[in-house]
């Protein structure tokens, strides 16, 4: 049975009604969420996951596919033998366990800034690197942000939300993509632009 988050409801329903005999749930990183299947005694970890990054240098978001931290791999671990006692398979090497970093680099320093900081300034929340982040943002990652931001006409050169960046702070999407909405319904063609 497959689980992942785009699965319809009914489909992701199929994993938790009781059955007899064995079955086999085919899923990508729903073993590090606090989703409990009943009735998994074996876990298979490849020791891999799509992990998102930004990459300043394409301005992409990217998914590569990356070894887990130790963190991750004792989540997956712990999927099994919940309701009893069960067993991880771990598809690479105790030395290679060993030399992963302990835990996962928190999102706030794997994403494009842009979006962060135009909500700060919506919010008059102040300095992005003011900010008493638990895990404060690289210096060139906020530069970048505010670069952005100041290229799509957000920001004025004061580091004040224009008149767009007001429009894009209020839109939950990228703000690359929110100000091509706004662009699209000034010119009148925002129905194409949504397609």
């Amino acid at each position: 049975l497959p689980l992942y988050a785009r699965l319809r409801h009914s489909e992701q329903q199929k994993v938790f009604k009781p059955h007899r005999g064995r079955r086999v749930v085919l899923s990508t990183n729903v073993a590090e969420t606090s989703i409990t299947v009943p009735g998994i005694r074996y876990v298979v970890d490849t020791g891999l996951a799509r992990i998102s990054r930004y990459s300043p240098a394409s301005k992409v978001q990217r998914l590569p596919i990356e070894a887990i931290s130790q963190a991750s791999a004792n989540q997956r671990k712990g999927r099994c033998g919940r309701i009893a006692p069960g067993t991880c398979i771990r598809l690479y090497s105790e030395a290679d366990f060993c030399g992963r970093p302990e835990f996962t680099d928190p999102e706030i320093k794997r994403t494009n800034l842009a979006a962060v900081i135009l909500r700060m300034c919506a919010l008059q929340l102040g300095e992005v690197d003011q900010f008493p982040f638990l895990d404060q943002p690289e210096r060139g990652a906020i530069n970048e942000g505010y670069r952005l931001l100041a290229e799509l006409g957000a920001l004025t050169t004061e580091k004040k939300l224009t008149a767009i960046g007001l429009a894009l702070s209020r839109l939950p999407i990228d703000p690359r993509y929110g100000r091509m909405i706004v662009e699209a319904s000034r010119r009148s063609c925002l129905r194409e632009l949504l397609i």
